[in-house]
């Protein structure tokens, strides 16, 4: 089966042909280029300079419904009767980008997983992903007895944000001022990591030695030993695994939890460290029933590409059976 998937997310837009779960042309494009995905399309026809196939699932950061993709920090919506009219499509499937990710899951194993704590994952049980980028995505995967994998999509990076100490009240009060609702994406993620800097900044009585402006220069900052990048790294792990922590007590996942992302990616020497575990098992009465729960770094780049293909050739062959 030859389709058409794409990983579409706040920074990049990664668009691939795919042979069954086999890919065969990609191509990544800066999302902020393009004012609609049509125009990301056409310039996607255009490069690969092929006859597009009439089967695509189209996986997108925002909040995602059958008929549309309603973007959160792409800019733009993506409808499906657009895709269908522009393109003559035969299936096209919309898809939150962690829920395409979560079924991406499938492919992680090996080299593409880094092991931070906890004991052996069972084979079937629950999974859950959580992936600190351009925002915050969460989605939960369940396996079924005839239907194999499942994942439910969710929109929780932007539950309310909940301090564990005084640093974070702190926080908290520092964010309110910038933001009408302080959701937990609003500081995991890449402008979170500028909202902590310069929190830092302002009520930290740190010595600044840099102009920071892009969030690599703060992840640079901190391996280099500049203090107040490294306060900002140590409470965004400190946070990730608080957050992380809250959604595996709702939903005890004995198949692991799975961190992906662009900046998770950035930071897995500081995630080894032991303030993410730290923080995720800070539960109280629940700290060890969350002790045995594993946690992984998924370093597969294109697991929310494989994951589209994974739920198109599902798909198509359930129309075919």
């Amino acid at each position: 089966m030859l389709g058409l998937v794409s990983d579409i997310g706040g920074t990049n837009a990664r668009i691939a042909i795919v042979r069954d779960l086999e890919v065969e042309i990609l191509k990544t494009y800066p999302t902020g280029n393009f004012g609609s995905a049509l125009e990301l399309f056409n310039r996607f026809k255009k490069d690969a300079g092929i006859r597009l196939p009439s089967r695509w699932a189209i996986a997108a950061a925002g909040v995602s419904t059958e008929e549309r993709i309603r973007g959160t920090n792409i800019g733009w919506d993506i409808v499906k009767d657009d895709l269908v009219a522009s393109y003559r499509l035969e299936t096209c499937l919309l898809l939150n980008d962690f829920e395409a990710a979560a079924y991406g899951l499938a492919f992680a194993g090996g080299e593409s997983l880094q092991r931070l704590g906890g004991e052996e994952p069972k084979v079937q049980g629950t999974k859950i992903l959580l992936g600190a980028g351009t925002g915050l995505g969460e989605a939960t995967c369940v396996f079924c007895e005839k239907a194999g994998w499942k994942v439910i999509r969710s929109e929780g990076g932007h539950a309310s944000f909940a301090p564990m100490d005084e640093t974070e009240d702190r926080l908290l009060e520092f964010l309110r001022e910038k933001y009408e609702h302080v959701s937990y994406e609003r500081i995991l993620s890449g402008s979170g990591i500028l909202d902590l800097y310069s929190f830092f900044s302002r009520h930290g009585g740190l010595h600044l030695s840099r102009n920071i402006t892009e969030p690599s220069q703060v992840t640079y900052g901190a391996k280099t030993g500049d203090e107040v990048c490294k306060k900002t790294i140590d409470l965004f792990c400190k946070i990730y695994g608080e957050e992380a922590g809250n959604f595996a007590l709702k939903t005890f996942p004995e198949g692991g939890v799975y961190l992906a992302g662009g900046v998770t990616l950035h930071l897995v020497q500081r995630l080894e460290d032991g303030l993410f575990r730290k923080g995720f098992e800070a539960k109280g009465r629940m700290e060890r029933l969350l002790k045995d729960i594993p946690v992984f770094i998924v370093k597969e780049p294109y697991i929310g590409i494989l994951g589209s293909a994974y739920r198109l050739l599902h798909t198509c062959v359930a129309k075919t059976a």
